[in-house]
């Protein structure tokens, strides 16, 4: 038993010891940190805790109202909203693309709303579980 645990214990050292950082490959950044570099750009002291539907689970905000009504009452459910990231032009490329394909209808006065609301509360998250992979 104490030759498989040693060999275990080798075995991985020998696996995380492959998983360094190297000084060329950038390092993940801590979503906390993302948030702290997100709000000193726009000089507001972010809300650490915002209020979500309950129906929906998307964030009770700014822009709230007309996202729930144009995409997730009419069209579709809140989890493709929530399980996606983008800034501006990834939400707008992507209402466009409804547009087109899906039969998603103009939004009007709604839409430079609807975007603020999804590139702020779901924007582009510069996190990593890893170290990305040099391709």
């Amino acid at each position: 038993m104490k030759q498989i645990t040693t060999a275990l214990v080798v075995g991985l050292a020998i696996v995380l010891g492959g998983c360094t950082y190297t000084e060329d490959a950038p390092k993940p950044v801590a979503p906390k940190e993302v948030a702290k570099a997100e709000a000193s750009k726009t000089d507001k002291k972010p809300s650490l805790k915002l209020e979500k539907d309950a129906e929906t689970g998307l964030v009770i905000a700014e822009g709230f109202d007309q996202v729930k009504t144009n995409c997730t009452i009419a069209c579709h459910s809140a989890g493709l909203v929530t399980q996606s990231r983008g800034n501006q032009k990834y939400w707008k490329d992507a209402i466009v693309y409804m547009q087109k394909n899906q039969g998603l209808w103009d939004l009007g006065n709604d839409e430079p709303i609807i975007l603020k609301y999804l590139a702020t509360h779901y924007g582009e998250v510069a996190a990593y579980r890893r170290t990305p992979l040099k391709v």
